[in-house]
């Protein structure tokens, strides 16, 4: 006798073990506490390593130095992460891991690296359109591009960018959204944490407003599809990395630490450009992640279902 199939689940629904992990622990914090929470989890933790970093380097002034570097992609994302891990352990009472952090570490490689390999792909082919429609020149005269020469550093820089982009993700779609989507509905859970992952990125206009939501959009729905947080955590590193020390442009309107493979410069429409903020800031972008959520609903349309209310908590 043939075995039973075993019932799809959708990702929308609040049998995803996504939403699942965060019932599995001893409370859930409603909306207004896990916001709370969130917000003193990320200032705290900037906080926290601003404070350290004075104590080492002795003066504000070189502990902003410091904090502009490569070291301020590590000490205060890792304190933010130690942060949100005395939380979940004292008050959820639940182990780190049931934040997406799926094991064995063969399978979670071979996600991260694929994931580091889409990111890398979906910022090219921003740059492709973007060359396509505008000026894209490289500039070589200056110290910004080193070419293979910086190859070893920026391999640094990049594990640096893994600690600052897998903590955004394990607080906004690892922790956050998914207490939010256990606590309510999984799309209330999606929607609030990708405006307030935008809001606090402080994109200074329209398009990268949107964008930052869209960016936020695509990699829930990928981790709920998934249910491994590794991809997500791989592709928004390679993301960072790209943008900036692969290809020099400016990331989040900052420029990145070390010096870049090759140094790209558009010129053109700051709408299609993105301006002073970088390609997260431009249509290009938004075509393209518009064009990745598309991949990833229509890749399991028949799955986007289930949008029952979730069970309600103790």
């Amino acid at each position: 006798m043939p075995a039973a199939k075993r019932p799809m689940i959708s990702p929308l629904s609040p049998s995803n073990p996504v939403f699942a992990e965060a019932r599995s622990g001893k409370r859930i914090p409603n909306a207004l506490i896990a916001t709370l929470v969130q917000l003193a989890v990320v200032f705290g933790g900037m906080l926290l390593a601003f404070l350290l970093t004075i104590l080492i380097a002795g003066d504000a002034k070189k502990a902003d130095a410091l904090m502009d570097s490569s070291y301020g992609l590590v000490v205060p994302f890792g304190l933010v992460l130690l942060l949100l891990g005395i939380w979940i352990r004292l008050y959820e009472k639940r182990p780190f891991k049931s934040l997406g952090l799926v094991w064995p570490i063969s399978r979670a490689l071979r996600s991260y690296f694929i994931g580091s390999f889409f990111g890398a792909v979906m910022v090219g082919g921003i740059v492709v359109l973007l060359a396509l429609f505008q000026k894209v020149t490289m500039q070589s005269n200056n110290l910004k591009a080193g070419g293979l020469k910086a190859l070893a550093g920026g391999l640094i820089i990049f594990l640096c960018f893994a600690v600052q982009g897998g903590a955004e993700e394990i607080v906004f779609r690892g922790w956050y959204m998914p207490v939010l989507g256990a606590r309510y509905r999984p799309w209330i859970g999606i929607l609030v944490s990708s405006v307030i992952f935008s809001a606090l990125h402080l994109a200074p206009n329209p398009v990268a407003i949107v964008n930052l939501i869209l960016f936020a959009l695509f990699l829930a729905l990928h981790f709920l599809r998934d249910k491994s947080i590794w991809w997500i955590c791989g592709w928004h590193t390679a993301w960072n990395w790209t943008m900036g020390n692969g290809l020099g442009f400016v990331v989040s309107g900052q420029a990145t630490a070390g010096t870049a493979l090759v140094d790209l410069q558009a010129e053109g429409h700051p709408l299609l450009t993105g301006g002073d903020y970088g390609l997260e800031g431009s249509l290009m972008a938004t075509a393209v992640l518009l064009l990745g959520i598309l991949v990833v609903v229509l890749t399991n349309r028949h799955r986007w279902r289930d949008t029952r209310r979730c069970p309600a908590p103790d």
